[in-house]
């Protein structure tokens, strides 16, 4: 069947000393789940249940973070593809908040739109301890080096990131070789062997240094048959394409829907784990992805999606890889002051500054020899349905349970490495399909005519051959 996996690792906070250089269906309250109250001035130790109402602001925060992430990366980045773990992000953030006072922690958890949910720490700590139950893995670590590092910092800040984001503290030795060895090491076992090198090299002065990895391997819970994988196009716009190989399904069980008002076409692919793979995707060859997803209607997704029919599928298969410096980008969010002076004293009285943050994200859609799915009862419509990727596309992989982005990314191009081609005109892909069926029928014309046809700027459209422009008809624009 066809699985995929997707990776993601988040080297957050070479912290150095300054002095020394939603598509969760989570719209109605589940049975059970435990009532939230007013919330205001509630005591974190008492009332920090991960109640309906609070895991719903929770995704809702971190879905927008998602949407503010993903429009400033594809401003700075020039890179056509771009895939990130907003989930990585915001648990390496929060955990620099544990630590962080003031106006520099109220502006940590504005740029996450996490202002406003309660016992914020705890929330997250639940939920990652939720999440990784399932296909995900999440680890934290925090690195400190000796001897300088153990007296600065405070024990509370230590206690709190273990207790909250599994971040146990870890001595680095001070020597550059051997610490890069170690912390590339770990984030290679985190990530189950997909980022082998994560470091190239350690910045100068480090005090701390906190790292958070996200692995996702999963399995569709649908099966698609490998011998209907071939070559195809992907249009990058209205004049290009590039060759791709596309993954296919006749009457693949899809819940798709268009978005008349933004011209859009939305789908989910389930994975076998309690999680999906939804796709937005233009119905023109171009569109202004940061207006798209910024009107987009997140919370009515679970009301949107309709009961899954047979569907004509094409995905591409794509193996996407990025990785970046955040500081610029999180500058641009609003904040700069971790790489100039922010307050940290939570973490040590000792003025400190961030002096790198860096993500790498992989995601990979790919054949492999994995057991079938078991059929599924699929109720047969007298029409077929389509839904093709085959032009620039957002995706966002979700956790069903609680709406939480996982993994959010655009695809312009799946195959950078391979010659933008002009389209055939009038979509021959489809014409030479026409033609081979005509020509079997004997009804194509004889190749002099072609020829001479050839030869000749247009042609009336009452002698295009079925009712379509012949072979070599031009036409005046």
């Amino acid at each position: 069947s066809f699985m995929l996996e997707a990776y993601g690792v988040i080297s957050s906070w070479c912290v150095q000393g300054l002095a020394t250089g939603a598509v969760g269906c989570y719209e109605q309250q589940p049975s059970g789940e435990i009532a939230s109250s007013s919330e205001e001035g509630e005591s974190e130790d008492q009332n920090c249940e991960m109640t309906w109402k609070k895991r719903q602001r929770l995704a809702d925060g971190l879905m927008r973070f998602s949407i503010d992430l993903l429009r400033e990366v594809q401003l700075e980045s020039n890179r056509t593809n771009v895939i990130l773990s907003p989930l990585s992000i915001a648990l390496a953030l929060s955990q620099l908040a544990l630590g962080a006072a003031n106006q520099t922690e109220k502006h940590l958890l504005e740029v996450m739109h996490l202002e406003s949910v309660p016992c914020v720490h705890h929330m997250l700590g639940t939920l990652r301890r939720r999440l990784m139950e399932s296909t995900l893995s999440l680890a934290s670590r925090l690195y400190l080096v000796t001897p300088l590092a153990e007296p600065l910092v405070k024990e509370k800040f230590l206690e709190d990131s273990e207790k909250f984001y599994g971040a146990k503290p870890m001595t680095l030795s001070g020597i550059n070789e051997d610490d890069l060895t170690a912390i590339n090491k770990w984030v290679k076992e985190a990530t189950h062997g997909q980022i082998p090198t994560f470091l190239q090299q350690l910045p100068e002065n480090i005090v701390m240094l906190l790292l958070n990895a996200i692995h996702f391997h999963g399995f569709w819970r649908n099966k698609f048959d490998p011998s209907f994988t071939g070559p195809d196009v992907f249009h990058l716009d209205n004049e290009f394409v590039v060759p791709v190989e596309m993954m296919k399904a006749q009457k693949y069980p899809l819940s798709w829907f268009t978005l008349e008002s933004q011209d859009i076409q939305v789908a989910k692919f389930p994975f076998k784990s309690n999680m999906s793979f939804v796709v937005i995707v233009p119905n023109q060859y171009t569109w202004n992805t940061s207006h798209v997803l910024e009107k987009f209607p997140y919370g009515q997704l679970c009301r949107l999606f309709p009961t899954e029919v047979p569907t004509a599928v094409k995905i591409p298969k794509i193996k996407l890889d990025h990785h970046l410096e955040l500081n610029r980008v999180l500058s641009q969010m609003g904040l700069q002051e971790l790489f100039t002076s922010p307050n940290l004293q939570k973490i040590t009285e000792e003025p400190l500054f961030v002096s790198s943050i860096q993500h790498e994200s992989t995601l990979e859609l790919k054949e492999d020899g994995v057991e079938a799915s078991a059929a599924t009862s699929v109720a047969v419509s007298r029409s077929v349905s389509a839904f093709s990727l085959d032009r620039p596309f957002v995706f966002i992989i979700f956790d069903n349970e609680t709406g939480i982005p996982l993994f959010i990314g655009s695809v312009q191009n799946p195959n950078p490495n391979a010659a933008p081609q002009l389209k055939e005109p009038r979509d021959s892909y489809e014409a030479k399909d026409r033609s081979r069926a005509l020509s079997v029928l004997g009804l194509l014309p004889d190749p002099l005519d072609q020829l001479r046809e050839a030869s000749c700027p247009w042609r009336p459209p009452s002698e295009a051959i079925g009712g379509y422009p012949s072979l070599f008809s031009f036409t005046d624009p």
